[in-house]
């Protein structure tokens, strides 16, 4: 009989789930008055990851970021990186503890203006660092005891550190460590096995000195908080082998010094991937946020099984949601790994981290396939299935959070002051056809709306009539209105001679666009509307603007196009720093096919012209003043700095665009 009853039971909730059902005919609006806002404190608000943009880039595209809804935007590391930064890990190998004075990412004064431009807009920006460890010569130079070899690059920016890499040569200290074979904590802490790297002694006080240096000169060019890289390799004060005073000299030093400087509080997190060897979490958290790298991959398999207790018993590194920042993907995953999820996938687990109350979130965008840095690989991040997740975040982080399943839904409700909603995820098949009935014991009776399509959802005695789209989300809130979309083909590039902009707008009351500030000259923008730049430029730019509304939501963004006038008789690379073509440096060229150093180019009203006949693809790279290399054919570790590799694509272009080596 308790079988029976069992069995009865489970097919009245399938029946509830599923049945089409009254949808309530009854319900009526609430009284809605929110505006889209981005919260106060960084520590409340969603990050994301421009991974490999450059400050000129991210100061584009604030307004798309803003609007999008996230409050942070973490950059690359700051510090001067190994060759100038021309591929990604080479930030992660830093050769100062200053602001990189010779930076792929930028100049310290297009740092500054970008900080100055995001605080307009409510936006904090991040500064990623590295502590644990500086660059080394090779993957294979080592010192005589077998730690990594310290890059003599190092010196012309840490001559101290540098000096006192092996010895102590002055009285600063060993800045380094030695001690290879270090047990317990110390195998973590001691000696970095990723990549021979030499592990910084960061028990070290003049090593601290440089690091506290680098931290106050961020907060005084306007950064707002700090990523330490590899947090989990340094040592903390409760440190039961290796104990320091490390993150007390300077972490806590920097939050006393922001806050003095700006009233806020400083925000901060560590890279700690798994849990660190022979020590409590707890020594990291009582300094900073830490990531929680194994959240989001518990839940993964979520619609594999269609079970939403997937989701919902995913389990985080602490209780306490507030000490963690979590993400669908990092950057080194991303570049580790060939499976990658499809956007509106990534859109789906990012939901649930961005609603999970406490938790912070960390949104990777993504790079291109060749991981070019200087160069945007997706705009994902401003897609209405991203930012919809994004301002249901910053509409309720301060709401009671209520989650729960029931069929194939993960639901999570916000009870706000005067304003609910929830997230509504169906990991099961969908029909748009199909009205579903959803618990939700917790939201009001009355009209709500699905953020992404403005649907109507009415709830009655808590269940939600859903019509779920096949990407199976649902966000609701008591607002009708939806937010404008815009697709366009063609971004913020150089061109030569012609180059056509497609524009798409959805869910627009009104749409149009205008060419060089010329907004008496506005056009309509229909279904997939056709824009051609060519002889629009003025002082050789054409700046084309788009202006979307949609009830009280309205935006405009503007994109710049510069036309190139290419030199003939090869590639060219254009807008080159003067300094690397006044004579002060050797400029060579790598071609990897056949792979050999040569002086193919020459250099005409400001252009290097490469001739790249017989090539299949090639960098440019600078030495020092009078550098001879003398075996062309191998590849030769004095260069100061190198651009990223220019092929298929870009050599069918006929020209890349230097501004940013």
């Amino acid at each position: 009989m308790k079988k029976l009853l069992c069995i009865m039971l489970a097919l009245l909730i399938a029946a509830a789930l599923t049945g089409c059902g009254d949808r309530g005919s009854e319900t009526t609006d609430f009284e809605d008055t929110y505006v889209d806002a981005l919260p106060e404190n960084a520590a409340d608000g969603l990050t994301l990851h421009a991974f490999n943009w450059t400050y000129r880039e991210i100061e584009t595209n604030l307004e798309a970021i803003r609007d999008a809804g996230f409050k942070n935007v973490l950059t690359m590391p700051v510090q001067q990186p190994k060759g100038g930064g021309s591929a990604w890990w080479a930030f992660y190998q830093p050769l100062s503890f200053s602001i990189g004075d010779s930076s792929a990412l930028g100049t310290k004064e297009e740092l500054v203006s970008l900080c100055a431009k995001a605080e307009e807009y409510g936006i904090c920006i991040l500064a990623d660092i590295v502590v644990n460890h500086m660059a080394t010569t090779d993957d294979e130079g080592k010192e005589p005891d077998g730690t990594p070899t310290v890059s003599p690059a190092v010196e012309a920016y840490e001559p101290r550190i540098y000096a006192n890499r092996n010895e102590d040569t002055d009285g600063t200290g060993l800045t380094f460590h030695h001690n290879k074979n270090a047990a317990g904590s110390g195998s973590e802490t001691q000696y970095y096995a990723y990549g021979n790297l030499p592990d910084l002694n960061t028990a070290n006080p003049y090593v601290q000195e440089r690091v506290l240096a680098l931290l106050e000169e961020c907060i005084d060019a306007g950064i707002d908080g700090f990523r330490f890289d590899a947090a989990k390799h340094v040592e903390t004060e409760g440190d039961p082998d290796y104990p320091s005073d490390f993150w007390e000299n300077t972490l806590e030093q920097a939050k006393l010094y922001y806050r003095q400087k700006t009233g806020r509080e400083l925000y901060a997190y560590g890279e700690i991937l798994n849990a660190p060897a022979g020590r409590s979490l707890e020594l990291y958290t009582a300094h900073m946020r830490v990531t929680d790298d194994g959240y989001a991959a518990q839940m993964k398999n979520a619609f594999a099984k269609k079970d939403p207790t997937v989701i919902r018993n995913a389990a985080l590194k602490t209780a306490n949601a507030a000490q963690l920042i979590a993400w669908v993907e990092s950057h080194d995953e991303y570049v580790t790994t060939n499976t990658h999820y499809s956007d509106v996938r990534v859109a789906k687990y990012w939901s649930v981290i961005a609603a999970k109350k406490g938790l912070g979130g960390l949104y990777l965008a993504r790079p291109t396939e060749e991981l070019t840095v200087g160069k945007i690989g997706s705009y994902a991040f401003e897609s209405e299935y991203v930012a919809v997740s994004n301002r249901f975040h910053n509409r309720f982080y301060n709401a009671e959070s209520y989650e729960s399943t029931a069929g194939t839904c993960y639901i999570n409700e916000k009870i706000g002051d005067g304003d609910q909603g929830a997230l509504i995820l169906n990991v099961g098949e969908t029909d748009p056809e199909k009205t579903v009935q959803v618990p939700v014991p917790h939201l009001e009776t009355g009209n709500y709306y699905d953020a992404l399509t403005g649907t109507k959802v009415p709830v009655r005695d808590h269940i939600a009539y859903v019509q779920f789209e096949a990407n199976g989300m649902a966000i609701l809130t008591r607002t009708k209105e939806v937010h404008p979309r815009l697709s366009i083909s063609e971004r913020d590039r150089s061109f030569v001679g012609d180059l056509t902009v497609t524009l798409r707008v959805d869910d627009c009351d009104e749409a149009y666009y205008y060419l060089n500030g010329n907004d008496a000259d506005r056009r309509e923008i229909r279904d997939e509307t056709r824009v051609s730049l060519q002889g629009q430029t003025v002082d050789g730019q054409v700046r084309l603007t788009v202006h979307m509304k949609t009830g009280r939501n309205e935006c405009e963004r503007t994109f710049t196009y510069t036309e190139v006038q290419l030199v003939p008789g090869g590639f060219n690379l254009i807008n080159l720093n003067e300094k690397y073509l006044n004579g002060d440096y050797e400029l060579y060229i790598w071609s990897w096919e056949p792979g050999r150093w040569s002086k193919d180019y020459e250099i005409r009203d400001g252009v290097v012209v490469v001739d790249t006949q017989g090539m299949d693809g090639f960098l440019i790279a600078v030495f020092e003043k009078g550098c001879e290399i003398t075996d062309p054919t191998r590849w030769d570790p004095r260069v100061l700095k190198q651009s990223a590799d220019f092929k298929g694509e870009d050599l069918a272009a006929g020209f890349a665009d230097l501004s940013g080596f």
